[in-house]
């Protein structure tokens, strides 16, 4: 798996014609613990190895925690923004590899609940996305809140990262259901975080595919597994993602393989990118 990472990144590192839309990528869980937070940033690490600009929106309004992921402390936060108080550039913070940070207001539950007219003004900064980045990718809350749902339906792509404890899985079956409901049209590509073997990802695969198939008449793409590893913990603590402090690990090579898969589908997409007008005007009618 590690040579085919490698491949893939050397193919994807050679000139080719972009997309000239920026794709707005979601990444969710169907509950809290399941490692969604540390598989989006290492997943920006793997990505900015490929050449490409990424841009996190940290969109866990209540818990927001990308920057302390990376190290870095937010002066500002998606707080000044709602306020008019700061502009979109003045909020960015610039994480290893270049990578763009939108950081949350932590704790700050009146986030969760945008108003109209405060939305407005954040549509207007984000709209200056589009000429700063490749990929924009939002860590959303976990769980089924109203915000995180505007968010995924929204997205051109959604990835659900979870676990193959059965508590996961019947949470991330929940989202599932939520979503065909109300966005069936989106695609939703499956991340199986923390097992011990292939094996073990394949099976929980099938056994939610499965489900999805039988009582939802819908389906999965299975992107990839995230092996359990010790050093995700320690990364953790240290405030030093894994591709960094720890590249040559299990759980990053997964990722690093999984990242050569989002880069297919965002340089060839089998849904057409709706680019930042696209996402945000989809975003306020939901709103």
């Amino acid at each position: 798996m590690h040579d085919q990472a490698s491949v893939l990144r050397d193919l994807a590192s050679r000139k080719q014609p972009k997309p000239t839309k920026m794709r707005v990528i979601a990444v969710t869980s169907g509950k809290g613990g399941a490692g969604k937070t540390t598989f989006t940033v290492n997943l920006a690490l793997a990505l900015a190895e490929y050449g490409r600009r990424v841009i996190i929106l940290d969109g866990d309004l209540g818990l927001a925690n990308v920057d302390i992921a990376f190290g870095l402390s937010a002066r500002y936060t998606i707080e000044h923004l709602l306020s008019g108080e700061k502009t979109i550039e003045e909020i960015l913070l610039t994480g290893p590899r270049g990578i763009g940070i939108i950081p949350g207001g932590s704790g700050v539950q009146k986030l969760a609940d945008l108003e109209r007219d405060k939305l407005k003004n954040v549509i207007a900064n984000l709209g200056r996305l589009e000429k700063m980045t490749d990929l924009l990718i939002i860590d959303t809350g976990a769980g089924l809140g109203h915000t995180v749902i505007n968010f995924l339906q929204a997205a051109d792509d959604v990835i659900m990262v979870t676990t193959p404890e059965p508590t996961a899985l019947t949470d991330a079956y929940g989202l599932l259901k939520s979503l065909r409901q109300e966005a069936g049209e989106v695609p939703i590509h499956l991340v199986i975080n923390r097992v011990r073997t292939e094996k073990d990802a394949l099976a929980t695969y099938k056994r939610l595919e499965t489900a999805v198939r039988k009582f939802l008449d819908g389906s999965l793409n299975f992107l990839g597994w995230v092996y359990d590893d010790p050093l995700v913990g320690r990364s953790v603590m240290q405030q030093d993602p894994l591709g960094i402090s720890f590249p040559d690990s299990a759980a990053y090579r997964c990722i690093q393989w999984i990242s050569g898969k989002v880069t297919g589908i965002y340089l060839s997409p089998p849904r057409q990118a709706g680019g930042v007008k696209g996402f945000l005007s989809k975003l306020l009618r939901l709103f």
